[in-house]
């Protein structure tokens, strides 16, 4: 193989890495807050931005601020018009003792009988049929997001 041959097919090779590349370039910086009505913070969950065949996420913090990610974090969205939805916001209850009557483990020591979860939003806001939020890339770099308990 001649050195034309060998630079042609390593372009061949590289122009859909590059092309690929090229549109990552295009993302838009995004971040905000989730918080209650009466300014409390959405304390944890995954806010859902999503468009056609896109999907990116973000973890909300204690402080109920987030950063999107898509390819890794902070990396922003490309432009669109994307549905805003929230999973895994909810509180883990355990029964105890004084609850609930237990039962014993393989080693002998009381583990409680019942775990529950506690959704800590309304249900509308946790999946893409049902949310009525929305955002438009490009618009504001910072989208906050207010949220009904359940």
């Amino acid at each position: 193989m001649n050195l034309f041959h060998f630079i042609k097919i390593l372009l061949l090779l590289l122009f859909p890495l590059l092309f690929a590349m090229n549109g990552c370039g295009n993302k838009i910086k995004l971040s905000g807050k989730v918080a209650y009505s009466d300014g409390e913070p959405l304390k944890t969950g995954i806010i859902m931005f999503s468009k056609q065949d896109f999907l990116a996420r973000a973890n909300i913090r204690a402080d109920g601020s987030y950063d999107v990610g898509s390819l890794s974090s902070k990396d922003g969205l490309p432009p669109g018009k994307y549905k805003v939805f929230i999973t895994g916001a909810i509180e883990t209850i355990i029964a105890t003792e004084n609850t609930l009557s237990t039962q014993k483990n393989a080693m002998g020591e009381a583990t409680p009988e019942k775990e529950s979860f506690k959704s800590l939003i309304a249900a509308k806001y946790t999946a893409e049929e049902t949310t009525p939020l929305e955002i438009e890339v490009p618009g504001e770099n910072v989208y906050n997001i207010t949220v009904e308990r359940p």
